[in-house]
């Protein structure tokens, strides 16, 4: 049976004349009412061949990738490099807004693009608390479709993300694997979730391990600078690990630096393994063994989640999805 306005004004509760103006293109008619619109359309199938600014209704999305903290390096050009070929995979308009100002500026800033024509927003904010991200679900329209890729505790949001428990686990089950016993750890930012979960993976594998030992255990902060600190602090043990897990790829690398500067050999006097497998990894010597985590399949899980919640804006929110990291071996362990 051919499905007609009248079927999608009944099922959205708009009068014929607006759902004809929104299938028609009309930009006077708000943002809310334009996606109950295409997501009655889309669902009761009708067809609609007409495009607004470009980009072909329902067919094509827009949405926007909002950083926190964006800056030059490896880590985000693969982030953004990953997700922009995973949007390009799926017909995803994707645009970028970094936000590296204080929280009340940042809000406002998510409530205008939340208020824009954008289909959906992905949110990349390791620093918010569950209570920030209470406060963007409160600026934002009802069911306006978001997901996180920050990792908290008790997600407000759904949330993709990388499987950093089982990062860690790898790295320690790697180094007993290779036949190392006395074994370090280099963790990031206390405050971060992902830290944590990195370390009890690393930490939970040696305890159950009665063979290995964690006899070292530095508190970094993610940034190259504090790989350096770990290996200032890693020269005054009287017993140094003969294996080092470094939560991230910064983190391993400034450690490395170091301690080849001051004569160790890598991996024959200290083994290492870094987390997120930079391009940094293949071009260092000794190449380094790090946690491979996949930024185009974490785009392509985010985007498949951006449009379940399109088709289905009612389904559950706050659902955690954990993508799968692999170990990436190369001459530093």
């Amino acid at each position: 049976m051919k499905v007609t306005l009248k079927d999608i004004a009944e099922d959205t509760g708009y009068s014929i004349s607006t759902v004809s103006r929104v299938l028609n293109g009309s930009n006077k008619i708000s943002t809310k009412t334009r996606r109950e619109i295409y997501q009655s359309a889309k669902k009761l199938k009708y067809p609609v061949y007409r495009s607004i600014n470009g980009d072909t209704i329902i067919d094509t999305l827009t949405v926007n990738l909002v950083l926190t903290r964006f800056h030059v390096g490896e880590f985000y050009a693969s982030f953004f490099e990953g997700f922009n070929s995973a949007a390009s995979n799926n017909n995803i308009q994707l645009s970028m807004t970094s936000l590296r100002c204080p929280f009340d500026k940042a809000l406002k800033r998510i409530k205008k693009l939340g208020e824009s024509k954008n289909d959906g927003l992905i949110i990349f904010a390791p620093e918010f608390k569950n209570s920030e991200y209470r406060k963007v679900s409160n600026v934002l329209p009802d069911n306006f479709p978001i997901v996180s890729n920050g990792l908290i505790e008790n997600p407000i949001f759904s949330t993709v993300t990388f499987d950093g428990y089982s990062g860690g686990y790898l790295a320690a089950e790697h180094f007993k694997n290779q036949g190392y016993r006395t074994c370090g750890i280099i963790r990031g930012d206390f405050d971060a979730v992902e830290a944590r979960y990195r370390s009890n993976g690393f930490r939970d594998y040696i305890f159950q391990a009665p063979e290995m030992e964690l006899s070292w255990d530095f508190h970094g902060d993610f940034s190259f600078e504090s790989g350096k600190q770990a290996f200032r602090d890693f020269q005054k043990q009287e017993v140094k690990p003969r294996a080092v897990f470094a939560s991230n790829d910064a983190m391993c690398h400034a450690f490395m630096e170091e301690a080849l500067m001051h004569g160790y050999d890598v991996p024959g006097d200290i083994a290492m393994i870094g987390y997120d497998d930079l391009p940094i990894c293949e071009r260092h010597r000794p190449t380094i063994t790090s946690i491979h985590t996949d930024y185009q399949k974490l785009g392509e899980v985010t985007m498949e989640k951006l449009k379940e919640l399109l088709s289905n804006p009612k389904q559950e929110k706050g659902v955690l999805s954990l993508v799968p990291v692999t170990l990436s071996q190369r001459e530093s362990s």
